[in-house]
């Protein structure tokens, strides 16, 4: 059984289905190894479901990593209003608090998939490699060939000399 793609996963997969240089389910089923049905399916769940699609934001804070898992130690301590108190003093949304949490949570889930990727294109680069390695040898002996027996070969055998 295969384990289902993350959220963020099929977010990204709607944002290059429908952001800028927007490409066809097909196109990037291709690119990326996900079957086409998904994409399409998680394309038009994205546009029935409001919160799915992704807006522009607001301009806001951009976060670093230190102050992200800053926060999210600190907020794992509390529950309730101190944690809803202690995201409004340090600016953070509770929906940007949960994306957060769940980004951790899953724990690079979304790179298990990338790095399947990555050695399915190692693999085919190296069958490409070795094949590509065995047209040049058969190019060089073509030309070994021509050159001990002549290129003037052919036009011998044209059946004056079985007479």
């Amino acid at each position: 059984m295969t384990k289902p793609f993350s959220l963020a996963f099929k977010r990204k997969m709607v944002q290059r289905l429908t952001g800028k240089g927007a490409m066809s389910a097909l196109q990037l089923a291709r690119e990326t190894g996900v079957r086409q049905q998904n994409l399409s399916r998680w394309l038009q769940e994205a546009r029935s479901l409001p919160n799915m699609v992704d807006k522009p934001k607001p301009a806001g804070r951009d976060w670093t990593v230190e102050q992200k898992a800053r926060i999210l130690t600190e907020a794992a301590k509390l529950n309730g209003e101190e944690l809803t108190a202690y995201l409004e003093r340090e600016g953070v949304k509770l929906a940007e608090y949960e994306q957060w949490r769940l980004a951790l949570d899953e724990g690079g889930a979304a790179s298990v998939s990338t790095n399947k990727r990555i050695r399915q294109l190692e693999r085919e680069l190296v069958r490409k490699e070795k094949a590509l390695a065995e047209a040049a040898a058969l190019l060089l002996l073509k030309k070994k060939v021509e050159i001990l027996y002549g290129e003037d070969e052919d036009s011998d055998t044209s059946g004056e000399n079985e007479q």
